[in-house]
């Protein structure tokens, strides 16, 4: 293997430019011994930092060299450590707009943004996770897998940049795999690190402790199939095919964002394309909807339905009361007739929905809605932490 750090350390001795581009190898290696850069690597340093480091140049290489400079340092690094197409990418015409344009932010983000796109290495938005900025260390392994597997497909002519659907499956295919020394996928890995961050960042501690009994459940593979999604989406994908219906399902509609005023949104289209998109906007609308108290009722009352046999709507009163008092959003942890409101809300369209049998003293989830809990669930561990 090339002893990467031997070019570095010859690199960074050239002079300034050979300098800046070492640290940033340095600062992505992040102490990982002979760390080769992946595409993603190269494209941000060259397109983003550098730009960014040429407008505000650091207290210790001030004045920056010029940006030809560090670009012929980078390719000739690349071409030290034979990576001829990371060479090619220092030199390209891309590049040199994006570079041309650095003393303009605003512009240049936006080239940077489009090159990025069109590079086709970003994780695809079909993933439905949302990136955190300061990720643990198994969802930053995950993203650089996929980037990675992207890269090689692309660099190959196995997979065209511009093809979403392929892009997707690629991705899924790093999410199925199991790193090396590992059994659980890395999917289930990144899950399980996200429970963890989704409890340690909620402000009730009675959040915490349900979320520790519902992960088990959350964290096993989804078996839906396909007769009972057909049968649990068909009445609202109908209502929303129609624009019309009975009027607790057409509100529901409404609340998922899926009608406005009988209209389908892009959303509403979008969904109807296939049974699982359904599914999944049913999910999220019960997991995070757009009423802020709804919302934080929501994520307790999923884990609670997941956890009882049958529905005791005053024992999930009083424990919504009390979320609500540990977080602040009441002076008192007693029941109140906002939480009775939104609880009532709540219940009738999940309902509505099919994710609840009907009212009555034996009212629990509906196997289709069971798995809307655990989905509704796991989406808000995937896809964006609550503070």
């Amino acid at each position: 293997m090339q002893d990467v750090e031997a070019v570095v350390e010859e690199l960074a001795d050239r002079d300034d430019a050979g300098l800046v581009v070492a640290a940033c190898w340095y600062d992505v290696s992040n102490d990982r011994p002979n760390y080769l850069m992946s595409q993603f690597d190269v494209q941000n340093f060259l397109w983003l930092t550098l730009p960014q480091l040429l407008r505000e140049p650091p207290a210790d290489l001030n004045p920056m060299p010029r940006w030809e400079v560090v670009v012929d340092e980078a390719a000739w690094f690349f071409e030290r450590l034979d990576q001829p197409r990371y060479a090619a990418l220092c030199r390209g015409d891309r590049t040199r707009e994006i570079l041309e344009a650095a003393h303009d932010p605003l512009h240049s983000f936006e080239l940077y943004a489009v090159a990025t796109h069109e590079s086709g290495i970003m994780p695809p938005p079909g993933l439905r996770i949302t990136w955190l900025d300061r990720p643990g260390p198994r969802e930053e392994a995950m993203y650089d897998a996929i980037t990675r597997a992207l890269e090689r497909a692309i660099a190959s002519g196995e997979l065209d940049a511009a093809d979403e659907s392929k892009r997707l499956a690629v991705a899924v295919g790093v999410l199925d795999a199991p790193p090396d020394g590992h059994t659980a996928t890395m999917q289930e890995l990144m899950l399980a690190e996200r429970m963890a961050r989704l409890r340690g960042t909620s402000g009730s501690q009675t959040v915490r402790e349900l979320l520790v009994r519902v992960e088990p459940d959350v964290a096993k593979p989804m078996d839906l199939t396909p007769e009972l999604l057909l049968t649990g989406t068909r009445p609202l994908a109908q209502v929303v095919h129609e624009g019309a219906g009975p009027p607790p399902m057409t509100a529901v509609a409404e609340k998922l964002g899926l009608l406005d005023e009988g209209e389908r949104t892009d959303e509403g289209e979008r969904v109807l394309s296939h049974p699982v998109l359904l599914f999944e906007a049913v999910a999220d609308g019960f997991a995070a909807p757009v009423d802020p108290l709804a919302r934080q009722a929501a994520l307790p009352l999923l884990a609670m339905l997941v956890l009882a046999d049958t529905i005791d709507v005053d024992m999930l009163v009083d424990r919504l009361g009390i979320v609500f008092f540990e977080t602040g959003a009441h002076d008192l942890p007693g029941a109140s007739d906002t939480v009775r409101e939104v609880l009532a809300e709540l219940l009738a369209d999940m309902h509505t929905a099919g994710v609840l049998t009907a009212p009555g003293e034996h009212q629990r989830l509906t196997d289709y809605g069971r798995r809307v809990a655990l989905t509704g669930i796991r989406a808000r561990a995937m896809r964006g932490v609550d503070q």
